[in-house]
């Protein structure tokens, strides 16, 4: 008997499926036809960030107070919260934005957007990886020698605060999505800012490390937005989100 001809397709596409989870962010490494661009054709924040805060002075000082400030919130719904933006995964950060979207917001719902969303902030994260080698700072509970309240994050080697790569894809996703939903961009916009400085309040990040990277991430915004393919996928995704508006 012959083999039916369909079912020898749908075999071998199933076979060629990604072993992986499509969402799944368990570490920094995805398969590199996920992105949207190389590390080399990306911004390097190395080449246009300034060196971090140097012990002592006045900018220092400012991240030390902002550290102090954050810390008194641990324990409250603020911090808790905090403790909670600490996860990456597209699922959790499509549900964190989705309260103030009106959405039912997430990967089920919105596949399109949802690998769109990924893709985007992925890429974006290689615009700093040079820069976290380089700068090599230390986190703020490593340099105070005090506890988080997430101490299974903690690493006595990890000497990558700066700049945050948290927020760079938390700001660039609050960049994408006020671009796919006007309507509520400012609330997207906000959820954007408190994400970024929840990781002052958890102790992994100094001030600095978040505004430096927000600029990271709109340069990553700019760059992308030019690019033809990244164009492509926007105009997908917000075909999508119009049509479940």
């Amino acid at each position: 008997m012959k083999p039916n001809r369909f079912a020898c397709a749908l075999l071998a596409f199933l076979l060629l499926l990604p072993a992986a989870p499509l969402f799944s962010q368990s570490s920094n490494v995805v398969e590199k036809a996920r992105y949207f661009l190389t590390v080399e054709q990306m911004p390097d924040a190395s080449r246009f960030l300034p060196d971090p805060p140097v012990n002592g002075s006045p900018a220092f000082c400012l991240d030390s107070l902002v550290y102090e400030q954050g810390k008194a919130l641990r324990g409250t719904p603020c911090g808790e919260q905090a403790v909670r933006d600490a996860k990456t995964k597209i699922d959790v950060v499509m549900k964190r934005f989705g309260a103030v979207m009106e959405r039912d917001f997430t990967p089920e719902n919105y596949p399109v957007t949802a690998d769109f969303l990924f893709r985007t902030i992925t890429t974006a994260r290689l615009t700093v990886t040079t820069a976290k080698d380089k700068f090599h700072r230390m986190r703020p509970y490593q340099y105070f020698n005090e506890p988080t309240p997430i101490p299974e994050k903690e690493a006595k080697d990890d000497f990558t605060s700066y700049p945050s790569g948290h927020t760079i894809r938390f700001w660039m996703a609050a960049l994408t999505l006020a671009a796919l939903d006007p309507a509520h961009q400012e609330e997207i916009l906000k959820v954007g800012y408190e994400l970024g400085q929840s990781r002052t309040i958890v102790g992994f990040h100094f001030q600095s490390d978040i505004d430096a990277a927000r600029l990271a991430a709109s340069a990553a915004y700019a760059r992308l937005s030019g690019e033809r393919t990244w164009q492509k996928a926007f105009r997908r995704a917000q075909r999508e989100m119009n049509r479940k508006r």
